[in-house]
């Protein structure tokens, strides 16, 4: 027994000899390389058909009823809804300014047509305005002269080939129109033959509005793209025919 317990002594002074002679751990060694990548995997199962916006039932078919625009085709053009009621209307803009005056109508265009047919070897022409309903100063006018065979020309301004040319004067106190003939390459007084013309035609045109003149009338017509030298322009615009 003795014995036995001699020999377990021995055996633990051994074990801790050993456990104290040895040396500490070394320092942890590099990181080895990455291993090879694996086997890509089995793609997955593709997914259901999502349902079409046309498609009222599911059954992924294209049925009559659900040809909602009934052009033939199953598309989004069907997926489309109804249109929603009309929103309330705003409040009403501000009102802009007025525009300018246009001419003044027909009912205060007049116009006055004289016969001079039978004058004989005249230099000069003159004509009562007094007929009309206003003083001639309530008038802005434009005259022509007419030949027999219906040409109308615009005066004052040359004639004949512009052999002579007229002027025309207005006398505001008696209310009379004067027409005077001169030699275009002398400005000497004119002498114009029995026959060459037939008539004179004055439009008096009324300046209604207050500080109305004759350029504003003339301005306002060529705005409204009337040729004042033109009669037929002036007689479709004022209805004078």
């Amino acid at each position: 027994m003795k014995t036995l317990k001699l020999v377990c002594m021995a055996m633990l002074c051994m074990a801790v000899s050993l456990v104290s002679c040895s040396g500490e751990d070394g320092e942890t060694g590099p990181q080895g390389p990455a291993g090879a990548a694996g086997v890509a995997g089995t793609d997955g199962a593709d997914g259901a058909d999502g349902i079409s916006c046309w498609d009222l039932n599911g059954n992924g078919v294209g049925d009559a009823e659900e040809d909602v625009n009934n052009d033939g085709n199953f598309d989004a053009m069907d997926c489309q809804g109804a249109d929603g009621v009309d929103g309330a209307d705003g409040a009403d803009g501000v009102d802009g300014a007025d525009g300018a005056d246009g001419v003044d109508g027909n009912a205060n265009v007049q116009q006055l047509v004289f016969d001079i047919s039978d004058e004989a070897n005249y230099s000069s022409l003159d004509f009562d305005l007094t007929t009309l309903p206003n003083p001639v100063t309530n008038y802005a006018f434009l005259y022509y002269i007419q030949q027999p065979n219906g040409l109308r020309y615009s005066i004052p301004g040359g004639l004949n080939g512009n052999q002579f040319y007229t002027r025309v004067l207005l006398n505001t106190n008696s209310g009379s129109a004067f027409i005077n003939f001169h030699n275009a390459s002398t400005d000497a007084v004119a002498v114009v033959p029995q026959g060459l013309y037939s008539q004179v035609i004055i439009v008096a045109i009324e300046l209604t509005n207050t500080g109305k003149n004759s350029e504003n009338i003339m301005a306002e017509l060529k705005a409204a793209g009337v040729d004042t030298s033109d009669y037929n322009q002036v007689a479709a615009y004022f209805g004078l025919e």
